[in-house]
């Protein structure tokens, strides 16, 4: 394959490296537009977002690769691919990134139906903030958030999303839904726990979702607190 003429203009090992490098540099801008709508500026509004998005690509990526593409094709005498042709092209394809990243960050995942089904109605709480930066179809009691690199792992009952911010923020954010961190990289609210596990020295806390949780020494005596050694969460009991 060779867009924009560059089938006719270069050999295949021509196109793949040049076709690499741009990938790769269209890539670290999308990233960095993302970053800076949803980071940044702190943009809620996926849909907008994504519009937003595909014009700060259009503006900043196009332009340049319109320069590149003209002084590469200067001498062919194949025709040169107008602005227009190539911002349509990178908007509809920024679009279309946008759109599979929503609908693969917001499938929700599967729970275990038993637990669910036993669960008692959950008392009525404020929302918390932290649900604020996720998409409406995840709204939901807060279960639990995770730290993995500089992303945070959010689930609440309705599903997961990682976000792109800091583990301190997340569980700042996380207020009026009762729960604490139990590791350095975890933080459960107490009505997802379903089981607390003890072996030996170790601590584990099963979740609604299926999940273990590990609960670290520093943090143990907050789960011994609420649940006294031998005792389970009232929801594995149901």
């Amino acid at each position: 394959m060779g867009p924009f003429g560059t089938y006719g203009l270069f050999d295949f090992g021509h196109r793949f490296a040049f076709w690499l490098v741009l990938l790769g540099l269209g890539m670290v801008m999308g990233s960095v537009a993302r970053a800076f709508v949803y980071e940044t500026l702190s943009m809620r509004d996926f849909r907008r977002g994504s519009f937003l998005i595909t014009f700060l690509m259009c503006v900043v990526f196009c332009p340049p690769l319109h320069v590149v593409l003209k002084w590469m094709f200067a001498d062919s005498g194949l025709p040169i691919p107008g602005l227009g042709e190539i911002m349509l092209l990178t908007a509809s394809l920024s679009l279309g990134i946008c759109s599979l990243r929503i609908s693969i960050d917001s499938k929700p995942e599967p729970v275990l139906p038993a637990a669910m089904e036993s669960a008692p109605p959950l008392p009525e709480l404020a929302p918390p903030r932290l649900l604020q930066r996720l998409e409406p179809c995840l709204h939901g009691r807060l279960w639990s958030i995770s730290v993995r690199d500089h992303y945070v792992d959010i689930r609440t009952e309705k599903g997961k999303v990682s976000l792109l911010m800091r583990f301190s923020d997340a569980m700042s954010e996380a207020e009026p839904e009762p729960g604490a961190q139990v590791h350095r990289s975890h933080w459960v609210a107490w009505e997802a726990v379903e089981k607390v596990e003890r072996d030996g020295a170790k601590m584990r806390l099963w979740l609604r979702s299926g999940e273990a949780v590990p609960v670290s020494r520093n943090h143990r005596g907050k789960v011994d607190e609420r649940w006294p050694e031998g005792e389970v969460s009232p929801l594995a009991s149901e």
